[in-house]
């Protein structure tokens, strides 16, 4: 990677991500905070310091930007709103997780008292007391996405969990390649790691998704579907991102076709009440005229 712009080799890592947003329909002020490489004495002293060897996928990024933060904004009408953010801390900023105390009494509880679900999902839940906890993502205070390492036979496993504002823990994925494309997939939407709980997007975050990634919502729901209980497929979102970022004067021309598809509708239910004549062997008798069905005249043949 000797020769290579760190912002080159950084939307390579991001997959022009940056450019993608910006050819979006409404979206403005695309900032990428581009983060300078970490040093390598920085990461041997985080390891030292908390006696345990950083995942080499976190250890490489890392090496590459220390840290990140990309951040998008939707105009509507004269306003911009803030919407999309993906932050990741840098190696100073990846602290760990105060553990608590084993010991508690029923009038002050410690943190043991949290550890009630040993197991989440099939998986060993993290511990506040065993666990080695680091704050990988902070959320803007709606909750953490830390790097949890277990103790498994001596050895330990590193995991990503989202701890909501409840302390309860959700497991996200199995490493941090894993999350940084999860983020990038999700485009940094409003609260995109609830997809992955049982606590579910919010209904403003869901508006988002419908906007700007419809599919990814699909996937998303269909990985919280449990198979015993019926759900209703999700319908494709009514909103069109090119008539709500329309200006005024854009408004304005759309008028005429829906003024001239007006008329049509009228002429067309004006043309639906009239009538037009009945022709049965009841008319035709009442005119004069005889068909040739009701004729007595009319010969017969002979069947001999």
């Amino acid at each position: 990677m000797d020769g290579v712009k760190p912002k080159n080799l950084l939307e390579k890592m991001t997959i022009c991500i940056v450019s993608y947003l910006e050819k979006k329909t409404g979206v403005c002020q695309v900032k990428n905070d581009v983060k300078a490489p970490a040093e390598r004495a920085a990461i041997l002293m985080w390891e030292q310091k908390h006696s345990l060897l950083m995942p080499e996928d976190l250890k490489n990024f890392f090496m590459t930007s220390n840290g990140f933060h990309l951040t998008w904004s939707v105009k509507m009408e004269n306003s911009t709103i803030p919407v999309g953010a993906m932050q990741l801390n840098s190696v100073g900023q990846m602290l760990r997780l105060e553990n608590g105390s084993g010991e508690g009494t029923h009038v002050q509880p410690s943190l043991w008292d949290l550890d009630m679900d040993n197991e989440i999902s099939g998986r060993k839940a993290p511990s506040f007391v065993d666990s080695r906890i680091f704050e990988l993502d902070p959320c803007d205070g709606n909750g953490k996405v830390c790097l949890v390492f277990n103790e498994v036979q001596q050895d330990f496993m590193t995991e990503i969990w989202y701890l909501d504002r409840s302390l309860r823990w959700h497991y996200i994925c199995d490493s941090f390649l894993a999350y940084f494309r999860l983020m990038l997939m999700h485009l940094g939407l409003p609260h995109w790691q609830l997809a992955f709980t049982d606590i579910g997007l919010p209904p403003l975050s869901k508006q988002w998704f419908n906007m700007y990634a419809p599919i990814r919502l699909e996937v998303d729901i269909e990985g919280m579907i449990d198979p015993a209980q019926p759900t209703e497929v999700p319908t494709a979102s009514p909103l069109d991102p090119n008539k709500i970022f329309k200006g005024k004067s854009d408004r304005k021309k759309i008028t005429n076709p829906q003024s001239s598809a007006g008329a049509l509708s009228q002429s067309a239910a004006a043309a639906a009440k009239r009538k037009f004549p009945v022709t049965s062997a009841r008319s035709a008798n009442s005119t004069g005229k005889q068909t040739s069905s009701n004729n007595p005249q009319m010969p017969m043949k002979s069947s001999r």
